[in-house]
C-alpha cells in the first residue's frame, strides 16, 4: 500500500503538471515520501518543486531537512548556508520555523567541527537558535563556552539547562563530562558518583565507565559495564577495552548533547530523533552510538537497506561494532534475509570465542522465527560458554532457553531455566509473567503464580499480555467476574490477539454472557490462532464450554 500511494503521488505530480501549479504537486509527493522515510524519493520531489519555484525557502528548508535525515553532510550544509545567506534571521516578518532552527543547528555543528566556536555560539544565541529546545541549546553552549575557556559562562549555561523540567539528570551527566574534559578529576569522580546515586540512565553508567578506564580502574569500569547491560544498554562489550571518554573535548561534548536528545525523542518523535542522531555523527565521526541509533530508527520504520548502511558505517575496530552487527542481523532477519543474519552472528561467535552473547542473539532471532528447537541449541551453546558460574548479566540466556524449552514441550528443563532467570532478576515483569502464566496454564502453584503475575501487572500496567495472564489466574481459580474485568482490559490493549480473545470468551461464558462469548471465539478464529487451538475454538462455537 505504501509503495502504491508513493507511486500515485509521483503520477499526480507528473500528470497534473500542465494544469496545476507544479511546485504544489511535487511538494505533496515529497511530504508523503518524507513521512515514509524514503529520503531519496523525497529529495527528488523537493528538487523538482524547486525547479518550478526557484529560491522558495520553505522548499529549500525541507530539502535540507531530508539531507540531514539521510546523513548527507555536504548537501545539507550547502543548503543551510544558502538559506542563512538569504534569510539570516528566518523569513522577514515571520516567526522562526522548525526548519529555520535546523539551519541554525546545522551551521553550529559545522562551525564546531571547524573549531570556530564564536560562529557556533552566534548560531545558537541568535533569534532563530533560541527556538531550539532550551536544554539542547544550553548544554551545547556550555561545551562551546568550555572551548572558549569561559568558566562562568559554561556554568551559567549548565544552570539554565538544569532548570528545564525533566532535564536535571541530563544536565548532571554533562556537568560530570565537562569536569572530566577540564581535567578536574576529583570533581568529575564525585559528579559521576552522585549521578549514579540519583538513579542514572544507562548512558550515564557508560560515561562513568569511560572515566574509570581513563583513570586506569579497569575492574570498576567492568562492573559498571555489567550494570549498564542489565539496564538494557545497547553496547555489547564484555570488557571495557576500547571504551574512552564520551566527551574528550568540546566538539565531542556538543555531539553527545545531540545524541542525548535523539535518545530522548526515540520513542516519541522518531523523525526528529533521526535528525539529532545524524547531526551527532556529522559533528563527531567517532560517535558510533549515534550511527547505531540511526540504524535502529530506520529499521523500526522498515527502511532496512538504509539501516544496514548506518550499521555498516560503524568501523570494524569500534567498540560499537558488535552492537551494530547484532542490529544488522535483526534488520536482515526482518527483511527476509534470515540466513545472512545467522551468518553474521555465527561469525561474531567465532571471532569472540569466550563471549556467549552472539550465540544468545542467534537464539533470540531463531525464537522470533518460531524455530524453537534450533533456538534451544543456540542458547545451550551460549550457556556452555558461561561455564559453571553464571552471573546476573546472563539472565536473558536462561530466560530465552526456558521459552524455547517450553515451546518444544520440555517443561522440566524450561522451568529450571526460568527459575534461574528469576533468581537473577526477581522483579522483571516478563520473567515473572512467563513463568507465572506457564504455571497457571499447567494448573500448578496458583498462589505463587498469582503473586508473580500481579507484580508483573504493577510493573507493566499497559501490557495486554500480562493483563491476560492475571485474568487467566482469576479464571482458573473460579473468580469469573474478576476474570472478565481483567480480560476485557487485556483485550482492549491487545484486540487482535487470538489467545486473549479466546480467554475473554471463556470468561464471558462462565458468567452467562453466551452471545458475547461466541463473538469473542469467532474473533479469535479470525486472528490466525496456533493450529492446536483451532479445533478447540470451533468446538466452543458448536457447544460452548459444555461439550461432552
Amino acid at each position: 500500500m505504501r509503495a502504491f500511494l508513493l507511486a500515485l503521488a509521483f503520477l499526480l505530480s507528473a500528470t497534473c503538471r500542465p494544469q496545476a501549479e507544479p511546485a504544489l504537486t511535487d511538494w505533496l509527493a515529497a511530504g508523503y515520501a518524507e513521512q515514509q522515510f524514503d529520503f531519496a524519493a523525497a529529495a527528488g520531489f523537493y528538487r523538482r518543486a524547486l525547479e518550478a519555484d526557484p529560491g522558495n525557502p520553505r522548499i529549500q528548508g525541507r530539502l535540507m531537512r531530508v539531507h540531514v535525515a539521510a546523513g548527507e553532510a555536504a548537501a545539507s550544509l550547502e543548503l543551510a548556508q544558502a538559506l542563512d545567506a538569504a534569510f539570516p534571521a528566518g523569513a522577514a516578518g515571520e516567526a522562526p520555523t522548525f526548519d529555520n532552527a535546523l539551519v541554525a543547528l546545522r551551521l553550529a555543528v559545522d562551525a564546531a567541527k571547524r573549531g570556530d566556536w564564536q560562529a557556533a555560539a552566534r548560531n545558537l544565541e541568535g533569534r532563530v537558535g533560541r527556538t531550539l529546545p532550551e536544554t539542547v541549546r544550553s548544554l551545547a553552549l556550555a561545551w562551546i563556552y568550555r572551548a572558549e575557556n569561559d568558566r562562568n559562562a559554561w556554568r551559567a549555561a549548565l544552570e539554565r539547562a538544569g532548570k528545564v523540567s525533566g532535564a536535571a539528570d541530563w544536565t548532571a551527566l554533562h556537568r560530570a563530562l565537562l569536569l572530566q574534559a577540564a581535567g578536574r578529576r576529583d570533581e568529575a569522580r564525585a559528579a559521576f558518583r552522585g549521578l549514579r546515586a540519583a538513579g542514572v540512565r544507562p548512558r550515564g553508567l557508560l560515561a562513568e565507565a569511560g572515566f574509570l578506564m581513563a583513570e586506569g580502574d579497569d575492574a570498576a569500569a567492568r562492573d559498571l559495564l555489567r550494570q549498564y547491560r542489565l539496564l538494557g544498554g545497547p553496547l555489547h562489550a564484555e570488557e571495557p577495552t576500547g571504551l574512552g571518554p564520551l566527551a574528550a573535548g568540546p566538539s565531542e561534548g556538543f555531539a553527545e548533547v545531540l545524541y542525548g536528545m535523539a535518545e530522548r525523542l526515540y520513542r516519541r518523535h522518531v523523525p526528529v530523533a533521526l535528525l539529532y542522531a545524524r547531526l551527532a555523527a556529522m559533528l563527531n565521526r567517532g560517535h558510533d552510538a549515534a550511527r547505531v541509533l540511526a540504524g535502529d530508527i530506520l529499521s523500526g520504520r522498515e527502511r532496512y537497506e538504509e539501516a544496514l548502511s548506518a550499521y555498516l558505517a560503524v568501523p570494524e575496530d569500534s567498540i560499537w561494532r558488535p552492537a551494530a552487527d547484532f542490529r544488522r542481523a535483526d534488520a536482515l532477519a526482518s527483511h527476509d534475509r534470515f540466513e545472512e543474519a545467522v551468518a553474521i552472528l555465527e561469525a561474531e561467535s567465532a571471532a569472540r570465542v569466550q563471549d556467549p552473547f552472539p550465540l544468545g542473539e542467534l537464539g533470540r532471532l531463531l525464537r522470533g522465527q518460531e524455530r524453537y528447537a534450533e533456538a534451544a541449541i543456540a542458547y545451550a551453546r551460549a550457556i556452555e560458554r558461561v561455564g559453571a558460574q553464571p552471573e546476573q548479566r546472563h539472565w536473558r540466556l536462561f530466560y530465552g532457553r526456558g521459552i524455547a524449552f517450553e515451546r518444544t514441550r520440555r517443561w522440566e528443563l524450561a522451568e529450571r531455566d526460568l527459575l534461574q532467570a528469576l533468581d537473577f532478576v526477581p522483579d522483571h515483569a516478563y520473567v515473572l509473567n512467563y513463568l507465572g502464566y506457564s504455571w497457571i496454564d499447567r494448573g500448578e502453584h496458583y498462589d505463587r503464580a498469582e503473586r508473580m503475575v500481579a507484580r508483573a501487572v504493577e510493573l507493566r500496567p499497559g501490557d495486554g499480555y500480562i493483563a491476560d495472564s492475571l485474568g487467566w489466574v482469576y479464571y482458573r481459580t473460579g473468580r469469573y467476574a474478576e476474570a472478565v474485568r481483567e480480560l476485557e482490559r487485556a483485550a482492549a490493549l491487545e484486540p487482535l490477539d487470538p489467545v486473549v480473545n479466546e480467554h475473554l470468551g471463556d470468561a464471558y461464558w462462565k458468567t452467562g454472557r453466551l452471545i458475547e462469548a461466541r463473538f469473542q471465539w469467532r474473533r479469535a478464529l479470525e486472528f490466525d490462532p496456533d493450529p492446536e487451538r483451532v479445533d478447540g475454538l470451533r468446538q466452543r462455537l458448536d457447544c460452548g464450554l459444555d461439550c461432552g
